[in-house]
């Protein structure tokens, strides 16, 4: 039973830190929608998805901040507070990265000792039942991050504050990026899903004498 919550624990929360730890999201973002040219920083697209990605990536940050060289000093381009939000972030993004490596360890062990044992079909039964979970969690996702209630919930729950229209933060990273982040992570699972599936299906295979 153990590995139907693991198998699906490990595509969702890959999935998950594939999207938010990867430049190129950022980068498809701010490309697409200008938000960069939209707020007061002489940074170009690349350099802020670079330093956001950086960040998402790095362990354990003391804070959040994008410096940029305003001529006289080395200024942050955002606030404390969009700095603590990006933080809390961060945790739930680093939580999404402990049960990616705990729920992969799990999963494969089991595998191993169960394909070891010849109880192929046992994890190929499981494994269907993971599916749905999967499915359930996507569509658990797409209303933490493209609803405005979902949104609300994830912000209290995280203790992030509200930001004002006129914030930065929200300009780069606000509504309409999480719309465009939720499709991003939609597709990016159903595609670790459909490997895992494919992967399954080999490894569950009875062996037949004709096919």
């Amino acid at each position: 039973m153990i590995v139907i919550f693991t198998a699906a624990a490990f595509i969702l929360s890959f999935s998950q830190n594939l999207i938010f730890r990867s430049a190129e999201v950022y980068g498809f973002y701010f490309n697409d929608s200008r938000a960069v040219d939209r707020i007061y920083t002489s940074l170009t697209s690349s350099e802020m998805a670079d330093n956001i990605a950086d960040f998402m990536g790095s362990w354990m940050p003391e804070k959040f901040e994008v410096l940029e060289d305003t001529g006289y000093d080395m200024e942050s381009v955002f606030t404390e507070e969009e700095g603590a939000n990006m933080m809390a972030a961060k945790k739930i993004l680093d939580i999404s990265g402990v049960v990616l490596i705990i729920s992969m360890i799990i999963t494969v062990a089991i595998y191993v000792y169960f394909l070891r044992d010849g109880k192929k079909k046992v994890l190929a039964d499981m494994f269907k039942v993971s599916i749905g979970l999967v499915i359930v969690g996507i569509m658990a996702e797409i209303g933490f991050m493209a609803t405005n209630g979902g949104r609300s919930r994830v912000m209290e729950a995280a203790g992030m504050v509200e930001l004002g229209e006129d914030s930065q933060l929200a300009v780069l990273l606000g509504a309409d990026f999480l719309n465009m982040a939720a499709i991003f992570l939609v597709v990016c699972t159903l595609i670790v899903l459909a490997v895992c599936t494919y992967a399954n299906r080999i490894l569950t295979k009875p062996p037949r004498i004709f096919y």
